[in-house]
């Protein structure tokens, strides 16, 4: 998600997510319901999309105010209730029972025995006795979208970012993006620039939760691709041009307004893109 701030049980059924056949595309009318009992290989990456105000997920979750202590864990619960402001809690507690509910299917565990362990930086990881598979994931949400990775052995991160047309693209990039970057986003034409500042941030913060640091990794150390509509990649990583290319870094188009990408530690990574709620 942008840091502009820093610069300024029933729910063990997950019959909510009905079976279809995979697609391969990450277009705008690609999108389809995933698997039932969804299988992954090493080097292929499964994306999941969630609108978290949808009037289907509100009647799925129309008792979640009840049911979310059968399937959250304490600590969720807790951060659910430093919230402000309700809206904003009530989509962080249907993003996070989603990805209880969507792992139970790779895992063939009930989503409230789901153990999520932590990162020194923070990043979430499942128990290591509950994926001998090696299953990496990792969640984003804008705004009312969500999107979930899910893969194997290869880190992975993925972010989407709701676009704001008045967004001060010239500020932040010198605050956030690489001297490489800021070039390159000043050399595209005005009317460019917006969608431009968005696919190079959702790409770099892609990068950065992949490799599990956030901002403990100095922004100026790498730099991805800024043009909006070419293929993105990792340009250099503390000045080594080599170094990306044991990285797939791919554009995915969720939603109008939106901006999103993934980050693979794996050269030739595919995708496939699912729709929970489709």
């Amino acid at each position: 998600m942008l840091r502009e701030d820093c610069a300024k049980s029933r729910f063990a059924d997950t019959r909510i997510f009905p079976e279809r056949v995979p697609v391969e595309s990450v277009s705008s009318h690609a999108w389809r319901a995933g698997p039932e009992k969804p299988e992954l290989l090493a080097g292929r990456v499964h994306i999941w999309r969630l609108s978290l105000d949808a009037a289907r997920l509100g009647e799925e979750f129309s008792s979640f105010s009840e049911a979310q202590g059968e399937v959250l864990a304490p600590g969720e619960l807790a951060r659910a209730s430093r919230f402000h402001f309700d809206r904003d809690r009530v989509r962080y507690v249907r993003c996070r029972v989603a990805l209880r509910l969507l792992l139970a299917r790779y895992l063939d565990l009930a989503p409230p025995h789901i153990r999520f362990t932590y990162t020194p930086n923070g990043k979430p990881e499942l128990a290591a006795d509950q994926s001998s598979r090696q299953l990496r994931f990792n969640v984003s949400h804008s705004d009312d979208m969500a999107l979930i990775a899910v893969g194997v052995q290869d880190a992975l991160g993925v972010d989407i970012e709701k676009i704001r047309p008045d967004v001060k693209t010239a500020e932040l990039s010198e605050r956030f993006f690489s001297a490489r970057e800021r070039a390159a986003l000043r050399s595209l034409p005005e009317p460019m620039r917006v969608a431009a500042f968005y696919a190079c941030w959702a790409r770099k913060e892609a990068f950065l939760k992949a490799i599990g640091e956030g901002l403990g990794f100095p922004l100026e150390d790498f730099s991805v691709s800024v043009h909006p509509e070419k293929q993105p990649c990792l340009e250099e990583i503390k000045g080594d041009p080599n170094a990306g290319q044991q990285w797939s870094l791919l554009d995915v188009e969720a939603a109008p307004h939106f901006r999103s990408a993934v980050a693979v530690e794996r050269a030739g990574a595919s995708i496939a893109a699912f729709d929970l709620l489709a």
